[in-house]
């Protein structure tokens, strides 16, 4: 570390735990964010300034003024320009000693693997559910580490995943669809959520390279605008799973998910049951009426003896991400049972409504 190294992460290595030792290392990591957006920006941003050595940015984008109220790299002389050039320029310009890799192509499969093989971590900022499943099988392949984010409206989700690869984000999201991850043209979205989560990612990304035992690989976290809260999930490992798990099935997969308008058959029978599979902290903050709190991260230690198979189970969580996974859980033990499509979130709007 040459002396203006040393200058300018000074108060970073003052750190009891960090010191010339902690910052050497993070001067000798690579990471590699794929997409330059509202996630890719803020966290290629804040692993430059906490020292990553090198960093690769991987966008097949240009930049368009409807990018800048959330994408922070970037200003209003750069549209039209590359969004990977212009991040370049921008964490070069900040940060003394980084090195960068450019990437202007679109992130898919089939792809040179080996081009991998030299970061030391991977960070999915993408918002396209192939993308984003393209990325695990390549982390999983390669065995490397990978931080992946989402965000919808106000709502994000961040989770990391360990080189072992168990559980993997087709463990969490098993079936998503384009459906189910809006883009922000089409959903719209808080720009305040992106950058908060983008800076998760890069934080969750700079714990595993200091620390990789203390990395919370089998957790995910979910920060919702309308409540100060950090709500964490532990992620089970999904033993039929189409990426990590070692039970391959043939069988058909039954149906998941059902709308709101099904919903609104449903609920008439006496025999449907509404359950909140979200963590308590949720269910205190935003309750749902009429529903029975079960939550997800309980659910392999549940006693399922109270449960009927003359029933129908629903399951319902904010977004309508995690419910599935429960659905498909009480599905394997025999029950009838369904996410709701949208979640709480669908619940509300609806009710909002008809007020």
């Amino acid at each position: 570390m040459d002396p203006e190294e040393r200058k300018y992460f000074s108060r970073q290595i003052k750190l009891p735990f960090l010191g010339e030792p902690g910052q050497e290392k993070l001067r000798a990591s690579s990471a590699l964010v794929i997409g330059l957006g509202g996630l890719g920006s803020p966290a290629s941003l804040h692993l430059a300034t906490a020292g990553i050595g090198k960093i690769g940015l991987w966008d097949f984008d240009t930049i368009e003024l409807s990018n800048l109220h959330r994408q922070t790299a970037f200003t209003l002389s750069d549209l039209g320009k590359r969004k990977t050039d212009i991040t370049a320029q921008f964490l070069t310009a900040r940060v003394p000693g980084l090195k960068t890799e450019i990437f202007h192509e679109v992130f898919g499969d089939p792809i040179d693997e080996a081009r991998f093989d030299a970061w030391d971590i991977i960070l999915d900022c993408t918002d396209q559910v192939p993308a984003k499943y393209a990325i695990n099988r390549l982390a999983h392949r390669k065995k490397k580490p990978f931080v992946t984010a989402s965000v919808f409206r106000t709502s994000a989700q961040i989770s990391i995943f360990s080189p072992e690869g168990k559980p993997c984000y087709k463990c969490l999201y098993p079936d998503l669809d384009g459906s189910d991850l809006l883009s922000c043209a089409e959903g719209g979205v808080l720009g305040i959520q992106t950058a908060i989560a983008g800076m998760y990612q890069a934080s969750l990304a700079i714990q595993y390279l200091l620390f990789p035992e203390r990395s919370p690989t089998r957790s995910s976290f979910q920060i919702e605008w309308e409540s100060p809260l950090v709500y964490e999930v532990e992620i089970q490992a999904d033993p039929h799973c189409t990426v990590c798990g070692e039970v391959k099935t043939t069988s058909s997969i039954p149906k998941e998910e059902i709308t709101f308008s099904e919903w609104i058959s449903l609920q008439e029978d006496p025999n449907t049951v509404l359950l909140d599979i979200r963590e308590l902290k949720e269910t205190l903050e935003f309750p749902i009426s009429n529903s029975i709190f079960f939550p997800l991260s309980k659910i392999d230690d549940a006693d399922f003896s109270p449960f009927s198979k003359n029933k129908i189970y629903i399951a319902v969580c904010e977004s309508g991400m995690r419910s599935k996974r429960a659905a498909r859980i009480l599905q394997e033990k025999g029950f009838k049972s369904y996410s709701l499509q949208g979640g709480r979130r669908v619940l509300r709007q609806e009710q909002i409504k008809t007020s």
